[in-house]
């Protein structure tokens, strides 16, 4: 069994770290603070896109780590590691299309009026940091399960906090990024 003292060890670093980052993506969002606000859609998809990132990060770590454990992958290079990101790439893309959807419906439903040209620009904005970041969590969580797991730590309690916490950061740096490019 775990003992508090031990937990506390074992996580506080990573848990600092992680939060650290986190307010670092308020410094991003400032810098398209007045985008956001005249394109409702954006303010709409910006929480389900931030949450969805962080979601793929934990199920590429956990599903890494399980292999990891269980002997089945011992290098980048894994038909596990292929098999899951041909599950989980599709499967974002399509997330990210569908709160592009969702996001532009609910804001014309509260009357924000939009040209088609904001209609891409929103999609596009949405599938690109969705695709880069999911390729980026793939390379945090292979790369840094490997060397977690190789130094004979639990990858779990590292890679999920750490993976999470840089996809927020990355999720809202990369869309801020697109927003002050495409408006």
């Amino acid at each position: 069994m775990f003992s508090i003292k031990e937990i506390f060890k074992d996580s506080i670093g990573v848990l600092l770290f992680a939060s650290a980052l986190s307010l670092i993506a308020g410094l991003f969002l400032r810098n398209v603070e007045n985008d956001l606000i005249i394109v409702l859609p954006l303010i709409i998809v910006l929480p389900a896109l931030n949450d969805m990132i962080g979601d793929f990060g934990i199920i590429v770590t956990s599903r890494f780590t399980t292999a990891l454990y269980e002997k089945k992958v011992n290098n980048i290079h894994s038909h596990i590691v292929k098999h899951l990101f041909g599950e989980v790439m599709p499967v974002a893309i399509f997330c990210a299309a569908y709160i592009s959807v969702v996001a532009i419906l609910i804001a014309h439903f509260r009357g924000f009026s939009f040209d088609s040209s904001i209609l891409i620009k929103i999609i596009l904005i949405t599938l690109i940091t969705t695709i880069s970041l999911v390729l980026f969590v793939f390379l945090v969580s292979i790369v840094g399960g490997l060397y977690v797991y190789k130094k004979k730590m639990d990858p779990d309690d590292v890679l999920i906090p750490i993976t999470t916490s840089i996809a927020d950061l990355l999720s809202i740096g990369v869309f801020s990024l697109l927003v002050s490019i495409l408006f």
